[in-house]
């Protein structure tokens, strides 16, 4: 049996014309991508937070004591590597918490489904991607108007 997914994948060579439209401006590249990221990554955040809300948690959080939320990634920012650019989302896994196992579920739990939704069905990225490829398209506006 495959492993289910339990992560947000975005690949920004889809967004290779609006590059090199800005790039053709002026634009500062690493910027605007590092901005367009980290939006993404804030509506991320958010939806995540409110994801993790007692209500949606198996049994309505009543084994809840917060290290769940105590992993959730905030304020995520972007890391770049010459050209490559990365940042992290959703849970952090060096801190105890079980947002992976939320967003799987066990044979014994279900998963949280406001967290499924995000990390493990691809409508939620098709959403961020048309949330990016606006954000590209209003920096190019930005440069055109002034």
């Amino acid at each position: 049996m495959a492993a289910r997914k339990n992560s947000i994948n975005i690949d920004y060579s889809s967004f290779a014309e609006f590059a090199e439209r800005l790039d053709e401006l002026g634009a500062n590249l690493q910027k605007v991508m590092t901005d367009s990221m980290e939006q993404a990554a804030e509506t991320v955040q958010w939806d995540t937070q409110d994801a993790i809300a007692e209500a949606n948690l198996p049994a309505t959080g009543t084994f809840s004591r917060g290290a769940t939320e105590d992993s959730l990634i905030k304020d995520p920012r972007v890391v770049w590597s010459g050209l490559v650019g990365e940042i992290g989302v959703g849970f952090d896994i060096t801190v105890p918490g079980s947002g992976g196992w939320l967003i799987t579920g066990t044979p014994k739990m279900r998963p949280d489904y406001a967290l499924e939704r995000i990390y493990a069905q691809k409508t939620y990225e098709r959403k961020l991607m048309k949330e990016i490829e606006e954000g590209l398209r209003d920096a190019i506006d930005d440069i055109l108007g002034g």
